[in-house]
């Protein structure tokens, strides 16, 4: 061979294997939403830091900032509305949408299951802001699984996790509070008196812990007479710790006054009073109280929204404080000897070449709140779970993804091969949950 056909093979095969790596993409260990149109957003909240803040969340996520807790780049105090932005990751769909990385760096031989996750920025204007030295932020984390053997990570650099501190497993006491006074209505029973005037009576409350019995405030209630005696004595003389109005079906102006109260009966434990009685409204014209009555549904629609709002809330917090704003988890390493390694094939595959088309393909793992990603070159090494849930997303061209969930993976891993082809379900991504 000559030496102008030497150099014209070099040259060819040079070109060969850049054209090839060219299609070969590497990761980066960044923030990125792998759908831009479905992502996790933040909520935001205006203030001035002349004053404190106290930002409690859906899920029960309370953050407390001190006055004067933000400084820019070059550590002056901020005079401008600050904005927060907070945005919380407790599943692994939210995990996977929110594009926020689970490998430890980019070596990824390490990755974190989440026990709770969030991320917090703050801006004056388009500047991000950072906490001014000395200073630091109550937070307590909405925790929904075991924390044993988690630590609090920050990804340091918006990179690289890191452990960072520890944390402090606690009751909400937000719900636990809120909901107690849903429940009982009143943490300390309120005072009921009657007041006799023509065998009229009026039901005495504390309003700032009943609200809802506002609509009757001053309404007084006139007792049937059938009514036996004593029952309105005991009305009378006990306080109690609800009362509940309902009407009498099919009789204008007839009212069921239900008061309920718990006592501790010593050896026994907890036990309940109830007593019920009817009266009619006194006093007042048929217009008026029926307003009174749409004032009272209300008011009690209103607190059963709050009811099941709470009941969303976590029951128990990860308590810490920060230093460095960002994303911060609780998390551990997962376990790799719970993992089988498959090489996987889909269906998709048959109308693109996903290097070309750079598909991203996750494997969410439900239970264990975490996502592992992969790029086509390493469809090959894809770890999945025997035992627990894992469900796997590609995300296409034209805003698809392609689904596979995790009773289809679970099914395929029962044969035991570890060379996979998997069907999928193609469907919007926008629309992805």
């Amino acid at each position: 061979m000559n030496t102008i056909n030497k150099y014209t093979l070099y040259v060819g095969l040079l070109f060969l294997v850049i054209g090839c790596s060219s299609k070969r993409t590497f990761y980066h260990q960044q923030i990125e939403a792998p759908i831009a149109s479905n992502i996790v957003p933040f909520d935001l909240f205006a203030y001035k830091q002349d004053t404190a803040i106290t930002i409690t969340t859906p899920r029960g996520t309370s953050i407390k900032i001190e006055p004067n807790s933000f400084v820019h780049s070059n550590g002056k105090i901020v005079t401008n509305q600050i904005i927060i932005k907070i945005r919380e990751m407790h599943s692994a769909v939210e995990i996977f949408k929110s594009g926020i990385p689970m490998s430890i760096d980019s070596v990824r031989n390490n990755f974190l299951q989440s026990g709770g996750m969030f991320e917090i920025r703050a801006f004056d204007n388009d500047e991000e802001l950072k906490i001014a030295n000395g200073k630091s932020i109550d937070v307590a984390l909405a925790n929904f699984l075991p924390a044993n053997g988690y630590s609090l990570y920050h990804l340091n650099g918006n990179e690289n996790w890191k452990v960072s501190d520890t944390f402090v497993l606690k009751q909400n006491e937000h719900k636990a509070n809120g909901l107690d006074k849903i429940f009982k209505f009143l943490k300390q029973p309120f005072t009921r008196k009657s007041i006799p005037a023509n065998n009229n009576y009026l039901l005495v409350a504390n309003l700032k812990e009943v609200p809802h019995l506002k609509a009757f405030q001053n309404q007084q209630w006139n007792v049937l007479n059938t009514t036996d005696p004593k029952t309105i004595e005991m009305c009378k003389r006990l306080s109690w710790d609800d009362v509940v109005i309902t009407p009498v079906k099919s009789i204008k102006n007839l009212y069921n006054l239900s008061f309920t109260r718990a006592i501790t009966v010593f050896g026994s434990g907890t036990d309940t009073v109830s007593v019920t009685v009817q009266a009619t409204p006194a006093n007042i014209d048929d217009t008026a109280f029926e307003n009174q009555l749409v004032d009272y549904k209300n008011s009690i629609a209103k607190l059963n929204d709050e009811k099941i709002r709470l009941q969303a809330e976590a029951d128990m917090v990860s308590s810490f404080k920060i230093k460095q704003m960002g994303v911060w988890n609780i998390d551990r390493i997962m376990k790799s000897d719970e993992f089988v390694s498959v090489s996987a094939k889909f269906d998709f595959e048959k109308s693109l070449d996903p290097l070309i088309n750079h598909v991203k393909l996750f494997v969410l793992f439900e239970e264990d709140n975490s996502v592992i990603y992969y790029m086509p070159q390493d469809w090959n090494k894809i770890k999945l779970s025997r035992t627990k849930r894992n469900s796997i997303v590609a995300v296409l061209s034209n805003d698809k993804v392609a689904v596979v969930d995790a009773k289809e993976v679970n099914a395929k891993l029962t044969h035991g091969n570890q060379n996979i082809y998997f069907n999928t379900v193609e469907r919007s991504a926008s629309s992805f949950k």
